[in-house]
């Protein structure tokens, strides 16, 4: 079943009410309902915390190698995937009910609701981005500049897609979606910066292949900041949707190789345009939030309509129009999301900014109906 301008999220929201927020999105329309990242809930953390000497302070998440016993606990922590990889033990390891309480309570709501989707989305950290983002206690160096921990942040992660994309297949089996309509992103803001600075193309993709390998289920990969030096690349490795902000980035698809996008959308790749914004910056304009704060502007005067959401997208496809794309076969393969995460959706309140983000993803899927109607995808 193609996508046909499936619409879906990217994965964080600005409240902690994880049963609002998945009524929210079930409610909302879009064909592609999404597991959600709630605000008290760190990404890092919630799919890497069982790594030994991992702790959440002041903000940031750093490796302590001083905890009582660490080097014991990660010995015995690297022999476990050690046995996982020589299928000695189990292949998975299962992500914690209390750092992701969204995951547990979709398929129990996904059940009750009568609306039949098209797909199911979830996401989690890709191992780039957990390896740049991880300080080592004591001092200051990156995870990333250690070649073996490193390799147990890839180890890690490969785990947690095993388990992760089984438990997808499982919750689509039992609401009628079909298996190759389930994806997993890797999410990996910090990839282009790392590649600039800290890895080399070749090593970052080796391990990330490494956790597309033991992905049973369809894959993403999303990039928040500028793609244009990294997009040639990435479409030639393994991925199904690639995930770009399409409001910042409109020429993005322009600069791809034409032989490797071709290629790419010939085995099946597809484009998540994120067109829809996600901020109270971009939603209102940064100029109007101190007047929206005082109650002198309405909000709701500054919500785009379905039509200014397509304009964006026709920003981002006319280029390929121009150069032959086969764009009906792309766009069947592909989804409509937000520019990025809800997380900073706080203007004029948390709570009211979940009520637009709702509105935004009604809207997003509005425009999507038109789209679809355009380009004759059924």
């Amino acid at each position: 079943m193609p996508f046909n301008l499936g619409t879906t999220g990217i994965g964080s929201h600005p409240i902690g009410n994880p049963e609002r927020i998945i009524l929210d999105i079930l409610e909302s329309g879009i064909t592609v309902p999404y597991i959600p990242q709630l605000k008290t809930e760190e990404m890092v953390m919630q799919f890497h915390n069982q790594l030994p000497g991992l702790v959440f302070q002041r903000g940031r998440v750093k490796l302590n190698v001083n905890t009582p016993n660490f080097e014991k606990q990660l010995k015995s922590f690297k022999d476990l995937l050690k046995l996982k990889t020589l299928l000695l033990s189990p292949r998975g390891i299962e992500v914690s009910p209390e750092y992701f309480r969204g995951l547990f309570l979709f398929p129990e709501l996904l059940v009750q609701t009568p609306t039949h989707y098209r797909g199911i989305k979830c996401q989690m950290t890709g191992p780039i981005t957990e390896a740049a983002s991880i300080k080592i206690y004591p001092g200051n160096n990156k995870l990333i500049q250690n070649s073996e921990l490193f390799d147990i942040i890839v180890g890690l992660s490969s785990e947690i897609a095993y388990w992760l994309s089984t438990f997808l297949i499982r919750v689509a089996s039992a609401n009628n979606i079909p298996k190759e309509n389930v994806i997993l992103f890797i999410d990996e803001p910090l990839f282009p910066q790392a590649i600039e600075s800290e890895i080399s193309y070749d090593e970052a993709l080796e391990k990330i292949s490494n956790v597309l390998k033991l992905v049973q289920c369809r894959t993403g990969i999303h990039i928040c900041d500028n793609p244009i030096s990294v997009i040639d690349r990435i479409l030639q490795y393994p991925f199904d949707i690639f995930s770009y902000d399409a409001i910042k980035y409109p020429n993005s698809l322009k600069s791809v190789r034409i032989d490797i996008l071709q290629d790419y959308i010939s085995r099946g790749g597809g484009i998540a345009f994120g067109i829809t914004p996600n901020t109270p910056e971009s939603t209102f304009g940064i100029e109007n939030i101190p007047s929206i704060m005082k109650g002198d502007l309405n909000p709701e005067d500054f919500i785009p309509t379905p039509d200014d959401l397509i304009q964006t997208f026709n920003q981002n496809i006319e280029p390929l129009e121009a150069r032959g794309i086969p764009l009906q076969q792309l766009l069947s393969q592909s989804l409509i999301t937000p520019a990025c995460g809800f997380r900073n959706f706080n203007i004029p309140d948390e709570e009211k900014g979940e009520l637009f983000v709702k509105q935004l993803l009604q809207l997003q899927e509005q425009a999507a109906q038109k789209l679809r109607k355009e380009y004759d995808l059924i």
